[in-house]
C-alpha cells in the first residue's frame, strides 16, 4: 500500500456515529495546514445502529458490539482499499451527550452548631476538591471527566442554602461544593476498552472539547463562554473559562418541542379552517395570541387527529420559521402566509399566518433556552460572558432571541475547513481532525492492522 497519509476520528456524535477523515493531498503535508488536507465524513446509519446507545443499558450486549465493530471494520478497511490511504496509529474518539451521563454529587462539611466560616474551613474544602480526593468518591460508571463548582455552598442562619465565591465570616452549619461526574455509556465503554487493549493509541474526548476548539474565536477562548448544542432530542451545554472546561450538562429536550408546537398549531387550523380567514385578529391582540397559544399547547390530541396529520408532515414549514415577530398589517398578512400541509405533505388549499407560526416557534425555542439557563444557574455556576450556539435548523433570529434570554452576546456557530463553510462536517469532527493534523506521527496504521484489531474484537465479544 502507498504511503499516503490520513487521519481518523470516530465520532459518537449528537446525530449518530460517523467516521471523519482527513487525507493528505501529497506525501509530505505540512502539520496543521488544513489546505494540505481534504476532510470528509461517512455516517453509520444502517439498522444495526438504530437505538444506539439506548440499547443494553442494564447489561453488555456482546453480540451487538460484535455487529457494530464489524461494520466499523469493513467501512475503514474498504475506505482504505479504495483510496489507497493509510491511517496514523492515533485515532481520536469524540463522545457527545447521547453517550454519557452527568452525575451530581453535593459534598459538605457539617458542623455541630452555627459558626463563622474560617480560613481553615475554606482550606479543608479546597483540599477535598483535589483529584486524588474526588477519585475516592464511589460512582457507578467509569468517569470521563470530573468538574467542580466554582462556588462554595453553605447553610445560612435561616436554613437557606446559599452560595458565594468566598464565604468567609458568614455563619453556617454546613459548608461544601457541588461536583459533577461525566460517565461513559456502558456499551461505548466496552467497545472502547476492547479497542484500547490492542495497543493502539486511542484518545477519548468529549465532543464539546473538540467543538470548542473548532468554533471559538480568540475572545471566546480567552473569556468565559457557554457552548450550546441543540438537536432534536437533546441539548448539550458547557461552560468554559480561558479555554478550560468548567461545566458540562444536558437536558432531554430539544427541537422536538418546536416540531410538536408547529404540528399542534397546524392541527388546530385543520380543525378550524376559518382560522385562515380570521387569524389576523390574533396578530393584533397580544393577550388573545397568548390565550390561543396556551389553548393549542394544552389541548388533548386524539388518535384520529394523529392519523390526520403528523409532525413530519409539517417539517417543511421549519425552513421558513423566524424567532423574530414583525408587526402585521391587514395588507401584509395577505402575503405573509404559507400553505397549510396535509397528510403526507399534500395540498389542503388552506394557508397559515407566518406571524402566528413564528409566535409558536419563538415560544418553543425561548422555553428551551430558558430551561438551559435555569439549569446552569441552579447548578451554581458563574454566568458566562458570551454564547456559541449550534442548531441544525435555520431558525432566523435565534441569535437575537438567545441574546434576550441569556442577556449576553450570542453567536451562531459556523463549521469551516480551510476557510470554507462545511455543512457536511460536524464541529466535533473538525476539531478532532485539526488536532490530528497538527501532530506529527511517523508510523502509519495500515489496513491490515485495523483488520487484525477488529478481528480480535470479534473473538473477545463472542
Amino acid at each position: 500500500m502507498s504511503a499516503k497519509k490520513a487521519k481518523l476520528n470516530l465520532d459518537f456524535g449528537h446525530g449518530g456515529i460517523s467516521m471523519n477523515f482527513a487525507k493528505a493531498y501529497d506525501i509530505q503535508p505540512r502539520n496543521g495546514m488544513e489546505c494540505d488536507w481534504d476532510a470528509g465524513t461517512f455516517s453509520f446509519n444502517t439498522e444495526e445502529f438504530e437505538d444506539f446507545p439506548g440499547i443494553s443499558q442494564c447489561r453488555i450486549d456482546d453480540a451487538r458490539i460484535k455487529t457494530i465493530a464489524g461494520i466499523i471494520n469493513r467501512t475503514i478497511s474498504d475506505w482504505q482499499m479504495e483510496t489507497g490511504y493509510d491511517f496514523d496509529p492515533v485515532m481520536e474518539v469524540s463522545v457527545s451527550a447521547s453517550f454519557f451521563d452527568v452525575l451530581s454529587f453535593p459534598y459538605s462539611l457539617e458542623f455541630s452548631e452555627l459558626k463563622n466560616i474560617t480560613e481553615e474551613d475554606i482550606k479543608k474544602i479546597e483540599g477535598c476538591k483535589k483529584t486524588e480526593k474526588m477519585s475516592q468518591i464511589p460512582i457507578p460508571d467509569e468517569k470521563i471527566k470530573t468538574l467542580i463548582s466554582p462556588y462554595f455552598t453553605f447553610l445560612t442562619e435561616k436554613d437557606i442554602v446559599s452560595r458565594a465565591p468566598d464565604p468567609r465570616n458568614r455563619k453556617t452549619k454546613s459548608l461544601g461544593f457541588n461536583a459533577y461526574f461525566i460517565t461513559k455509556h456502558p456499551v461505548l465503554t466496552r467497545l472502547l476498552e476492547v479497542m484500547k487493549e490492542e495497543g493502539d493509541k486511542i484518545n477519548v474526548f468529549l465532543s464539546c472539547e473538540k467543538e470548542f476548539d473548532a468554533l471559538a474565536n480568540k475572545k471566546e477562548a480567552d473569556g468565559k463562554t457557554a457552548l450550546i448544542h441543540i438537536t432534536d432530542y437533546m441539548s448539550e451545554f458547557s461552560l468554559w473559562d480561558n479555554s478550560e472546561l468548567k461545566y458540562l450538562n444536558k437536558k432531554e429536550t430539544g427541537l422536538r418541542e418546536l416540531r410538536e408546537a408547529i404540528w399542534r398549531l397546524c392541527l388546530c387550523y385543520h380543525k378550524i379552517p376559518s382560522l385562515t380567514e380570521q387569524d389576523f385578529e390574533l396578530t393584533q391582540n397580544p393577550e388573545e395570541m397568548r390565550r390561543f397559544h396556551n389553548m393549542v399547547m394544552n389541548a388533548e390530541i386524539s388518535d384520529d387527529s394523529k392519523e390526520l396529520l403528523s409532525a413530519d408532515d409539517c417539517s417543511d414549514l421549519l425552513e421558513y420559521i423566524s424567532c423574530i415577530l414583525e408587526n402585521e398589517t391587514e395588507e401584509s398578512i395577505k402575503y405573509s402566509r404559507l400553505d397549510l400541509p396535509g397528510k403526507n405533505r399534500s395540498k389542503t388549499g388552506l394557508t397559515i399566518s407566518n406571524y402566528v407560526l413564528c409566535y409558536f416557534a419563538r415560544e418553543a425555542v425561548r422555553n428551551l433556552l430558558l430551561g438551559i439557563k435555569r439549569t446552569i444557574c441552579n447548578d451554581d455556576f458563574c454566568k458566562p460572558e458570551s454564547v456559541i450556539f449550534e442548531c441544525p435548523l435555520p431558525l432566523k433570529g435565534i441569535e437575537k432571541l438567545a441574546n434576550e434570554v441569556f442577556e449576553i452576546p450570542v453567536r451562531r456557530a459556523i463549521v469551516k475547513w480551510d476557510g470554507e463553510i462545511r455543512g457536511d462536517l460536524s464541529s466535533s469532527g473538525v476539531g478532532a481532525l485539526q488536532n490530528l493534523i497538527a501532530s506529527n506521527v511517523a508510523e502509519k496504521k495500515r489496513t491490515e492492522t485495523f483488520k487484525t484489531l477488529f478481528g480480535r474484537i470479534f473473538s473477545k465479544a463472542s
